[in-house]
């Protein structure tokens, strides 16, 4: 027998004996064991990764980390488990969107939103295509989402442009003609224009607008401008005793302000705060027993919820109330009561006739509220036929301001869910007839004004009796045999009634184009707004929002709210925090520097201090300090100065206050872009020269250029901007030092402690701007001499204007530097008198020539 062969291992140290064999079932036993080993590893692989991580890279979510569901099913339980283990909260499902969107909880969630702002009845469908911002406590559509700049001036100017107004308050002032007339002459002021108690707007056949004041302070303390009408009465208006209804349209900024006037004015108190007993008196029997009478029947909950949205919410509610026992005067909030609604362009006509179709009134049919109106009121259903008639004729005209201008037209029509086509249909006007025109004019009837709408009963009805969307759609579901056929329960559905007022739009050839502007203005019953609306767009109107407001004022050559009424400096001075804020949030070298520019006011015009400058008598100058400006609006003066512009008058009218500011229009002669807050300089002799040599030969360069000036504070801001840095970076340093210090004694995770540098960067950041904008016009003459030329007004609006084909803009000027002008003007032999214009963000002038606004 061989000797076993002796091998050296050096890991073991010594010689090993190897077996020659080895036995199968041994060996066998072990590869078993390892390979359920390695088994049992792959199925359950130890590592400290999460299930989601172990996931390839192509299928790993963020949100798997959070939602389970996100995760093959093979690893949800394990990833459970690890959640589990990690002391994660089990999130609760989030219910669907369906859930939320259903209409119960739709609703809860609308009236949540509202507690904020107001939403108007149209608020969901433009909140779907606008722009939505928040103004004077409304959520109101701002521009569309699409480009539609152009595309609304094209539909104010040729087509229908449709806006919703319905933001306007509405105050309702009852009381004899006599006291009332007498409370506004308080207001108002016979100087600038007709007053409210007017024969053409007294007989409630026109709708009027007039300027509010402080209660004595004209023409200082401008509240706004204010649209007005009467009711129309078939009594003789020219009797003062009889008792009279007025309506007041106000905007909501000057709102708060003319509801205290006139409750100062007319001494009114308010009628909430009167006990009423909140149990009526029983009946008695005949036996002198007291009646049992049913209690009324509780409202259910899901009608309460939905008289709860939308506008005709407060319809049901008690209005504010406020009265005068004496003088027999009260007064109503009709706040949110009424929906209103502009329609502007040529089509405004057509869109309307195929929109509103007067109601055919059948004495058979269901009884409504208008066969109880009829019942109650002999003469209405003549009334109602006579305006059915005119408003048949009106059909023929080819633009709204071939009619009467601020008429009053009344309509009952049927429900515009009737007329209502199925796609979007352009509605353009019918065959012109040879029935003349004059002829529908002069045969105008007297009652065409009178409507149920001054009802406040039959007014808070139709709401309560109209039918919803909703019960309309079943109806026609159920009754409907053949597609767009009419159903019978339609003609029983009851009639909208309407009031229609014309606007004549520009009426001066000379100043703008004639017509522009033109159109109708609906006030409807709260509830139908949203119906009327969607019939309207059908019928091709443009929506628009608060810019084309702005764009229609300023294509007309005025502007929406004078600088100096109430809504003109609320608008001014949220412009300039906005814009300056703007302004400093761009780094310094994306900066305009003002101060080398030589303007002293970029983002507002200090039009106080610009009086202030222009006044040459020294007595003059602390009363200009404290006492505001206003807009000059005496017709009589205007008229004067107009004469004197044209050349026709010699003499500049002196009575012109020193205090004042005059409206222009702004037109440019050839190249060069206007924004707002820019400069209104006064031309030199050399200016005008230059001028006249450049147009012969053809040259558009602009006519001076401002020389850059040195920037003083530069050095300054520069310095302080380094400290300051230096500044924070020993803060932190210290800090950090402080950190380190408790990371030696300290057991546990240490944390740098918080800056609370937010003073120190405020006030850094105050010093910061008052170097950038220097606003200080405490100093003579800061505001007419910061530049070169003379300034002697400022641009509050400039845009292109499509009417003119060239920029244009409406600015406001200091009388004492329009007359300065208008003399240089005369003497340098100018035929039409021009001044210069000046860009904020620019150092070139160029010459525009101006027209003078009679119409204030």
């Amino acid at each position: 027998m061989a000797s076993n062969k002796l091998e050296y291992d050096s890991t073991l140290g010594g010689s090993v004996n190897l077996p020659t064999h080895l036995p199968t079932f041994r060996y066998a036993a072990n590869v078993v064991q390892e390979m359920r080993q390695l088994i049992d590893e792959v199925r359950n692989p130890v590592s400290r990764k999460l299930v989601f991580q172990t996931l390839p890279k192509h299928m790993r979510r963020r949100a798997m980390s959070h939602h389970p569901k996100r995760l093959p099913r093979k690893y949800r339980a394990a990833h459970r488990s690890q959640m589990a283990k990690a002391g994660k909260p089990q999130q609760s499902k989030r219910p669907s969107r369906k859930y939320r969107r259903r209409p119960g909880n739709l609703l809860r969630d609308y009236l949540r939103r509202q507690r904020r702002n107001v939403w108007l009845e149209t608020h969901i469908w433009h909140a779907k295509r606008f722009h939505m911002v928040e103004r004077w406590g409304y959520r109101l559509p701002q521009s569309s989402c699409d480009k539609t700049y152009r595309a609304c001036y094209r539909a104010s100017a040729e087509h229908c442009l449709l806006q919703d107004m319905s933001f306007y308050v509405c105050i309702e002032l009852k009381g004899k003609f006599a006291d009332l007339r007498q409370g506004f002459t308080r207001l108002t002021s016979p100087k600038c224009g007709l007053s409210i108690a007017a024969k053409t707007y007294a007989t409630g056949r026109r709708e009027g607008s007039i300027d509010l004041f402080r209660d004595g302070k004209y023409p200082e303390y401008a509240l706004g401008r204010v649209s007005f009408m009467w009711q129309p009465t078939g009594e003789a208006v020219n009797e003062e005793e009889i008792p009279r209804t007025l309506w007041l349209w106000v905007h909501p900024s000057a709102y708060p302000a003319v509801l205290e006037e006139l409750i100062k004015v007319f001494e009114l108190i308010s009628l909430s705060s009167i006990t009423v007993p909140i149990e009526p008196d029983k009946p008695l029997t005949k036996d002198g027993n007291e009646m049992q009478v049913k209690s009324t029947k509780p409202r259910k909950p899901n009608e309460q919820r939905r008289l709860q949205f939308m506008t005709k919410t407060l319809a049901f509610e008690r209005i504010k109330r406020y009265g005068n026992t004496k003088l027999c005067i009260e007064l109503n909030d009709l706040k949110d009561v009424m929906n209103r609604f502009r329609l502007t362009g040529h089509l405004a006509q057509s869109v309307l006739i195929h929109t509103f179709k007067p109601k055919c009134f059948k004495e058979d049919a269901q009884p409504t509220w208008l066969h109880k109106w009829f019942k109650e009121n002999t003469s209405s259903k003549v009334v109602h036929d006579k305006q059915s008639e005119f408003w048949q004729n009106c059909a023929e005209l080819g633009s709204p301001g071939e009619l009467l201008s601020n008429m009053i037209l009344a309509l009952n029509i049927e429900d515009p869910r009737l007329t209502r086509p199925k796609k979007r249909t352009k509605a353009l006007p019918s065959q012109l007839s040879s029935k003349s025109r004059l002829e529908l004019l002069l045969n105008m009837s007297d009652h065409l004004a009178q409507s149920v709408l001054w009802n406040m009963d039959v007014r808070d009805g139709l709401c309560k009796s109209m039918i919803t969307p909703s019960a309309y759609s079943k109806l026609r579901a159920k009754h409907a045999v053949v597609p767009g056929a009419r159903c019978q329960f339609e003609d029983e559905m009851q009639a909208v009634p309407v009031i229609l007022i014309q606007r004549p739009g520009s009426q001066r050839e000379q100043y703008k184009r004639l017509g522009y502007g033109c159109g109708w203005d609906v006030i409807m019953p709260a509830g139908y707004g949203m119906p009327i609306w969607l019939s309207l767009i059908m019928w091709g109107a443009k929506p628009g929002g608060l810019r084309e407001f702005e764009t229609i004022a300023r294509e007309m050559g005025t502007e929406e709210h004078l600088p100096d009424t109430v809504a003109g400096r609320v608008l001014a001075a949220t412009r300039h925090q906005e814009l300056s804020a703007k302004y400093f949030r761009k780094p310094p070298n994306k900066r305009h520097n003002y101060k080398k520019m030589a303007i002293v006011s970029p983002f507002r015009a200090p039009f106080t201090e610009l009086i202030r400058d222009w006044t040459t008598d020294p007595t003059q100058i602390s009363e200009l300090t404290t006492n505001t400006f206003h807009i000059l609006r005496d017709r009589a003066l205007l008229q004067q100065l107009l004469l004197h512009i044209q050349g026709k008058s010699k003499i500049f009218p002196i009575e012109i206050p020193n205090n004042c500011l005059i409206q222009l229009y702004f037109r440019m002669k050839s190249r060069g872009n206007l924004e707002d807050f820019s400069l209104i300089c006064v031309p030199t002799r050399g200016d005008f020269k230059r001028n006249l040599r450049q147009i012969r030969m053809g040259n558009h360069e602009p006519v001076f250029t401002e020389p850059l000036l040195p920037d003083l504070a530069e050095r300054e801001r520069k310095r302080l901007r380094q400290t300051h840095k230096q500044l924070l970076k020993r803060l932190r340093a210290k800090r950090v030092r402080v950190k380190r210090k408790q990371q030696e004694t300290s057991k546990t995770r240490v944390y740098i402690s918080p800056a609370n540098t937010a003073t120190l960067v405020a006030e850094q950041l105050k010093r910061m701007c008052k170097l950038w904008l220097p606003e200080d016009h405490t100093t003579l003459y800061s505001v007419r001499k910061q530049c070169q030329r003379e300034v002697f007004g400022y641009a509050t609006t400039a845009h292109f204007s499509y009417t003119e084909s060239t920029v244009c803009a409406v600015g406001y000027v200091t009388p004492a530097g329009l007359k300065q002008l208008l003399a240089l003007c005369c003497q340098t032999n100018v035929r039409q008198p021009m001044c210069l214009l000046r860009n904020p963000k620019s150092r070139h002038y160029r010459f525009a020539c101006f027209k003078l606004h009679l119409d204030v």
